[in-house]
């Protein structure tokens, strides 16, 4: 393919609290970044686009989340567990089995020019695929990073979209289970979906997905180290 960017898709449990404050740039959100360390430019948030399911429609994620507590229960007669539990096994290790994550959120990698319809492409082939509901998309590119604090022209985007999931099966009362190959065919179905080169897979090159904001501050700090370095060779020189 002739673009350079790299399709991934990072999915992880939702953190309701935060996420559609994050998402739809809510003004006490806006104000409680640091200044210092801003990486959402005010001025292009206009570029952003955002899909919300019609059952959706204004209801929260707390609600919805909700919601689906009082499916879980209806379903299988018990009620949902919400957080990880340790038990020791029959062997006397020590296990941790994971509380349900009903609502999940990803991070796609986007192009530029990705559309909303995209997404919502992509988002209706992962339902067909595995049942796994899109319930929110939020397209975001007004984020990214400066390589030079006082200099505008060196803002370098971070595009990318928010995709919350209901992660439940409604029929049966419990969560899509879907394992590595899985979650491997669905960074394909990204890549092909917005026609965007697949990035390495996790297994060939041993690291996990970096956070939005932790990629941010490497970013800032492997640019920092590099000009770092040009100094120290250019004094040496």
């Amino acid at each position: 393919m002739s673009t350079t960017a790299k399709a991934s898709d990072h999915v992880k449990p939702c953190n309701i609290a935060q996420s559609e404050r994050h998402n739809r740039r809510d003004e006490d959100y806006m104000k409680s970044l640091n200044p210092a360390k801003l990486y959402i430019r005010v001025d292009l948030s206009q570029n952003n686009t955002s899909y919300v399911a019609p059952e959706m429609e204004g209801i929260s994620l707390q609600q919805h989340y909700d919601h689906i507590k009082e499916m879980v229960k209806l379903k299988t007669g018990r009620a949902m567990q919400e957080k990880d539990v340790e038990y020791t096994d029959k062997k006397g290790k020590v296990r941790v089995r994971k509380g349900c994550s009903p609502i999940r959120e990803s991070v796609v990698n986007i192009k530029e020019n990705t559309s909303l319809e995209d997404l919502i492409t992509y988002t209706q082939k992962v339902e067909s695929r595995w049942g796994i509901k899109a319930i929110q998309i939020h397209l975001h590119k007004d984020e990214g990073h400066y390589d030079h604090p006082q200099d505008i022209e060196s803002w370098k985007p971070n595009y990318h979209a928010h995709i919350i999931w209901d992660w439940m099966n409604h029929q049966t009362g419990k969560s899509f289970k879907l394992d590595a190959n899985d979650m491997s065919e669905m960074q394909d179905l990204v890549a092909g979906t917005l026609d965007m080169e697949r990035g390495q897979k996790k297994s060939e090159t041993g690291l996990d997905h970096l956070e939005r904001n932790d990629f941010i501050i490497k970013k800032q700090e492997d640019k920092k180290k590099m000009l770092e370095e040009e100094k120290r060779k250019a004094l040496a020189e």
